[in-house]
């Protein structure tokens, strides 16, 4: 089912995706370039992350309707940080909830 006035155009959707993937992959070959060792499998889980941080940066820009360019740059940078906005926006999302355990990590 549509949304009305929330449908992305695939240009923005391929860019945002190219974006994220570029801020990944240029943020790991930084960690490189000052000594971390190489490794594929820590490639591919990076990517991951930082494709599940794009996808919700992605979600933003479409909610608030964000031009197509600062999509771009938003998804890219990302991509470059993601864990770590994950992170940041989890700890905003359970400050905003209320939870007397906000900031805290539960082990399961």
């Amino acid at each position: 089912m549509r949304m009305p006035g929330n449908n992305p155009d695939l240009f923005a959707l391929l860019l945002a995706f190219l974006m994220t993937l570029l801020g990944a992959m240029a943020g790991y070959a930084y960690r490189v370039i000052n000594g971390a060792r190489f490794s594929w499998v820590m490639l591919a889980l990076q990517l991951i992350v930082s494709l599940f941080a794009g996808a919700l940066m992605m979600l933003t820009a479409m909610h608030y309707l964000w031009p197509v360019e600062i999509t771009g740059a938003i998804c890219g940078m990302a991509g470059w940080s993601g864990s770590t906005l994950i992170k940041a926006l989890e700890a905003r999302f359970l400050n905003k909830a209320g939870g007397s355990n906000a900031g805290t990590q539960v082990d399961s």
